[in-house]
């Protein structure tokens, strides 16, 4: 509960191997994300958003996506060798790895062979929402990531977390009132939650420890 009010650093839910410690990947590929919003309380926030941003309905970029590309952006700061997003996708099109399901089951081995990758970074999206109640409104976004090492299989890094912005008025007049209110409806811009998406990635990107420099 202090956690969605305050938003205290990512904590307890972050694991990360003595492996990756002492001997990191040099090459990582991050993986198409999962979408889990369309299931259950949130499934109409990816259309909300959309909306909000004057998108072209028949042709939405997924969330999966926007929040892997914001990850990649964060992830590519640190002294890896990434591979490229477009050289990713080209393999899983040309491999026919066209879903979740298929991708999680290939054995970390054989991604390796595709993507010439030490590691492999599984994302999935897990908070994606907007609440709004009259002079309270909240964007949360959240993340499941893991990344396997693809010659042992084993999980390297784990991390789970969702981040909350909160807005809230207290108006004591009519004129308070009107303000308040075009504040809260404000504070749902796409842009902000656009926001929020870099915030959490950078903040769970900053939990995977740096490769030591070999120099």
């Amino acid at each position: 509960m202090v956690d969605r009010v305050y938003e205290l650093d990512p904590q307890g839910k972050i694991f990360v191997s003595k492996t990756l410690l002492e001997n990191p990947p040099q090459a990582v590929a991050v993986l198409p994300f999962r979408s889990r919003i369309g299931e259950g309380r949130v499934e109409g926030s990816e259309e909300l958003f959309h909306f909000l941003s004057r998108k072209d309905p028949s042709q939405p970029e997924s969330i999966g996506e926007r929040m892997r590309r914001a990850f990649f952006g964060q992830f590519a700061q640190l002294e890896f060798d990434h591979v490229k997003i477009s050289r990713i996708d080209r393999t899983l099109q040309r491999e026919g790895l066209d879903t979740w399901e298929k991708m999680k089951s290939l054995p970390p081995q054989r991604w390796g062979e595709l993507l010439k990758a030490d590691a492999v970074i599984f994302g999935e999206v897990t908070h994606f929402d907007y609440y709004y109640a009259f002079l309270y409104s909240q964007l949360a976004v959240g993340l499941s990531l893991e990344m396997k090492d693809t010659k042992t299989g084993e999980v390297l890094w784990r991390a789970h977390d969702a981040r909350r912005d909160h807005t809230v008025r207290i108006v004591y007049d009519p004129i308070a009132l009107a303000v308040g209110l075009f504040q809260v409806g404000f504070s749902m811009r796409p842009i902000n939650m656009m926001r929020a998406m870099d915030e959490i990635c950078r903040e769970l990107v900053g939990t995977i420890p740096p490769p030591q420099s070999s120099d």
